[in-house]
């Protein structure tokens, strides 16, 4: 979602849009910003999520210093094989997980068959997360039914280990 105004100006949106009462006032603030509905609210949950941090992590590309990107798919490989451990016995040659990193962040996706072609592979993301060097924090993104990465706003996370913990504790979102 790219828009050309400030950083200053999207955090002092995100935080006019978080004392919204009513969907009226968020609407409101929509037409006054000129942003989207959904751009305002893309500010929102980011803002919510983590501050000015997630606002800054929405164009934050730098990439993952090598210390960090190991530690951080040492951590995620653990989860996964803990999560491949609870598939049944019969169906573990079905389905896999793997992990991509691209500049500052890691995608975590689920491996299986295509279902009318067992002979194909798809793969489907779970997660994804970012990492912003200049403060040392990761931030958790959840795919909307849209495609798009959306910051998660529930539960304010800084650690690979809270992002985890994210993911598990909020299922239905991932």
């Amino acid at each position: 979602m790219k828009t050309n105004i400030t950083f200053q100006k999207k955090c002092c949106w995100a935080k006019k849009a978080l004392k919204a009462v009513s969907d009226d006032d968020f609407y409101d603030l929509a037409r006054e910003s000129k942003l989207s509905v959904n751009q305002l609210a893309y500010y929102l949950n980011a803002y919510e999520a983590a501050g000015e941090s997630g606002i800054k992590a929405l164009t934050y590309n730098k990439k993952l210093p090598d210390d960090i990107r190991l530690e951080a798919l040492g951590r995620i490989s653990t989860y996964l094989r803990d999560k491949c451990d609870s598939i049944p016995e019969m169906h573990k040659h079905k389905i896999g997980f793997a992990a991509d990193v691209r500049g500052n962040r890691i995608t975590v996706y689920e491996r299986r068959p295509v279902f009318s072609d067992p002979s194909r592979w798809c793969r489907s993301s779970v997660f994804h997360i970012r990492y912003t060097g200049y403060d040392k924090r990761w931030h958790l993104y959840w795919r909307r039914a849209s495609g798009k990465w959306w910051p998660f706003p529930r539960h304010p996370v800084r650690t690979i280990d809270d992002c985890i913990r994210q993911v598990e504790l909020n299922k239905e979102c991932f």
